[in-house]
């Protein structure tokens, strides 16, 4: 393949995957406050968008691969610096490459904080519901000393009125 043709392509494909990962950076970022604001309609929506997302990055980074295999390049990161050196001598096209490297991390990290954060909020429910329903007591008072199933309570009583 000419380096002309390949740094054409190659230009297109780090275009698109920019594109994805601002677009990426900017749900991951309103996801965050949807989570804080417990919004569970509009969270379901902006995962579908997130979805959509990492769908057209993982298709342009088939894209990518397979170019880099077509012409006999690795796919990992030493294998793209060598083929950007062969198509792109003057390295525009390296930077621009570095930056998304940098936008992916970042993504990494906002997803990071969000997964803590939804899972914290999980577990706060869980413990809620244990409360309600007894569903610690249930699981730490399986069996009787004696190895025998014992019947827990379904429920705890929380509040009696007279």
């Amino acid at each position: 393949m000419d380096p002309a043709l390949t740094r054409e392509t190659l230009e297109r494909l780090i275009a698109d995957q920019a594109t994805a990962l601002a677009r990426l950076e900017e749900l991951l970022d309103r996801e965050h406050g949807l989570l804080v604001a417990r919004d569970i309609e509009a969270l379901a929506a902006a995962g579908r968008e997130r979805q959509n997302c990492v769908g057209t990055l993982l298709r342009v980074d088939g894209e990518r691969t397979s170019l880099c295999r077509m012409l006999g390049y690795a796919s990992d990161a030493d294998g793209m610096r060598k083929l950007l050196h062969w198509c792109d001598p003057d390295g525009h096209l390296a930077n621009r490459w570095t930056g998304c490297t940098e936008l992916t991390r970042r993504c990494r990290t906002l997803n990071d904080r969000n997964g803590a954060l939804a899972t914290a909020q999980l577990r706060s429910v869980t413990g809620r519901l244990e409360a309600l329903t007894g569903g610690a007591e249930r699981r730490r008072d399986t069996y009787s000393p004696h190895g025998a199933a014992r019947a827990t309570p379904t429920g705890r009583l929380l509040t009696a009125r007279v």
